[in-house]
């Protein structure tokens, strides 16, 4: 499952150069929520993926799916809902990072039930 941590790294990455790839112009908002979150969620993707913790696999995994989160409501927050590309491109992005997240934590907590019986 190590590999959806990785695609959730791919998707922070993708997340930090959309802006620019997008052509996100005079959308300060969108600009920098984007290049931030997108970082936040490679950094601790990366962090899971290397993790032999559990426990820390888990506390990077919440965290990807929170970052998730704010990634796919942040056009409504930030209010660039109106601005399609940014639009979409957010909300397809943050729910991909939110349900790999959902599914990575119900696999470490499937993983960890069986290693203690």
């Amino acid at each position: 499952m190590k590999n959806l941590s990785w695609a959730n790294f791919a998707l922070g990455l993708w997340l930090i150069v959309a802006p620019f790839a997008l052509l996100y112009r005079g959308m300060q908002n969108a600009l920098w929520e984007d290049v931030i979150v997108g970082f936040l969620i490679a950094v601790f993707s990366l962090w899971q993926a290397i993790s032999t913790e559990t426990e820390q696999a888990k506390a990077a995994n919440w965290i990807v799916g929170v970052l998730g989160l704010l990634a796919l409501i942040s056009p409504y927050v930030l209010q660039f809902s109106g601005t399609v590309t940014a639009l979409r491109n957010n909300v397809a992005v943050g729910a991909a990072v939110t349900i790999l997240a959902i599914w990575l934590s119900a696999d470490l907590e499937r993983r960890q039930h069986s290693r203690t019986r």
